[in-house]
């Protein structure tokens, strides 16, 4: 069992997060409190994956990959969705997971990385 503090939109979108590392929820509740180190332990899962970061590597492996992926004609949030699969740094997959989100919103792809916080820096965003 794990218990932690998750910031989003709606019980929905912290459910897709949870079962995006691996996690199923039981319970989601509301609470107007930010997340801490205390309320999950320095060594709680939500807390590591609150403080990784996305390295600079891993945005342009995803660049690469992008380009190839939409290159080959493969629509843009399937080639998101493998690429979120398929990454290893976990803060990075829960990037992709929101941008994939928030393109499905209807949001256009320059502000839909935005909304990712640190995961893109703001001239990545502003080449795309």
């Amino acid at each position: 069992m794990v218990q932690g503090v998750l910031e989003g939109a709606d019980s929905s979108s912290i459910a897709t997060q949870l079962f995006g590392t691996g996690v199923t929820p039981i319970e989601i509740g509301e609470t107007t409190r930010p997340a801490t180190a205390a309320e999950g332990g320095t060594s709680s899962k939500f807390w590591k994956l609150r403080q990784a970061k996305v390295a600079p590597v891993d945005v342009m492996l995803f660049s690469r990959q992008m380009y190839s992926l939409l290159k080959a004609g493969v629509p843009i949030l399937r080639a998101l969705a493998g690429l979120e699969e398929s990454s290893v740094n976990p803060a990075f997959k829960v990037a992709l997971h929101g941008v994939r989100e928030s393109l499905e919103s209807g949001r256009e792809l320059s502000s839909s990385l935005q909304r990712q916080g640190d995961a893109f820096s703001a001239y990545y965003v502003s080449m795309i």
